[in-house]
């Protein structure tokens, strides 16, 4: 892990989305039917939910995401202002950027139906002067002017987590395997790592990627998650707990392990926490149930001095203005 100064534990790189979640359905909606839910919540969604997971946590969080004029970011800034994450990472576009889900939820499963405005474009390379990230943590993309602020985020410092999507892109896509040669940690769940290996073999899939990422994190969901370095594999289980809402726990899990390792857990006490971290992130609606680091530390015990609990008093606090 690279420990160089920081202005900021972590930096979040990714789009904001509004989810209007469809909680307790009985199964997956089809044509042709008319389906109830037993509730509706309208949340932000998106890497909101990292860096709503990762402020929680006590880490300081900048968040570097493009709102527009339209009632979805309207939504999500006034959300944002509410949950107590720093501003200062915001970039105001002059004109609507709507991003919105419907997300449906039911039977341990999970599924959307999404709108998009156009790609969105990576946070201005001030942007890392500025905040200093010690971790970089953001979703696939791997266009050209994406892999340039990965790769300047690592000139300057920080370590790289990257998180994985949906997509019609394997290791064949042109820029997918230059991203991951800039990672640190790569974390796909299990139907994404075998869709980007090209293969229905999770066992074949967990080789591939582990070839091409010094860490390999694999969310398995109620199976928990698998630890890879080199030829080391570590499963890690799940703790027992009544899930409400699938939705988030990924981004939890994401900010568990950065949360870990910022405080000085290890690679597989830190894939712990991740696992519990997006464990109790499922006993709630989206990302509400997102844990303290008080809370996790009482779900899951580590060694005495193992890490910290709380934002630090060299970490300045989560405040600021929209730029």
């Amino acid at each position: 892990m690279i420990t160089s100064a920081s202005n900021c534990d972590v930096l979040v790189a990714g789009e904001y989305f509004c989810d209007l979640i469809f909680s307790g359905l009985g199964d997956a909606p089809r044509l042709g039917a008319e389906h109830f839910a037993t509730g509706l919540s309208i949340v932000p969604g998106g890497t909101y939910n990292i860096a709503l997971a990762a402020t929680r946590l006590g880490l300081a969080t900048r968040w570097c995401c493009d709102f527009g004029s339209d009632i979805f970011s309207t939504h999500v800034l006034d959300q944002a202002r509410i949950d107590g994450l720093d501003l200062r990472g915001f970039r105001l576009i002059d004109g609507p950027l709507p991003r919105v889900s419907a997300a449906f939820s039911g039977d341990g499963e999970r599924g959307f139906i999404s709108y998009s405005a156009p790609e969105p474009r990576p946070p201005d390379l001030s942007c890392l002067r500025l905040h200093r990230p010690n971790w970089l943590l953001q979703t696939f993309r791997f266009e050209p002017d994406w892999i340039e602020f990965v790769h300047i985020a690592r000139q300057q410092g920080a370590s790289v987590f990257l998180d994985c999507r949906d997509g019609d892109f394997t290791l064949d896509t042109p820029g997918v395997r230059e991203l991951l040669a800039l990672a640190d940690v790569f974390s796909p769940n299990a139907e994404e790592a075998m869709a980007l290996a090209g293969t229905r073999d999770l066992d074949r899939a967990v080789a591939l990627l582990a070839e091409r990422v010094p860490v390999l994190l694999v969310k398995r969901g109620a199976e928990g998650a698998l630890l890879v370095t080199g030829k080391d594999t570590t499963e890690i289980a799940p703790p027992s707990v009544e899930v409400v809402d699938t939705i988030g726990a990924g981004d939890a899990f994401n900010a568990g392990f950065v949360f870990g390792m910022v405080n000085g857990a290890g690679l597989a006490a830190a894939t712990r926490l991740a696992v519990a971290c997006g464990a109790l992130s499922t006993t709630g609606t989206g990302s509400r149930a997102c844990p303290t680091a008080e809370e996790l530390a009482r779900f899951a015990p580590m060694p005495a001095g193992a890490w910290a609990i709380g934002p630090r008093p060299d970490r300045p606090a989560a405040t600021g203005t929209t730029n």
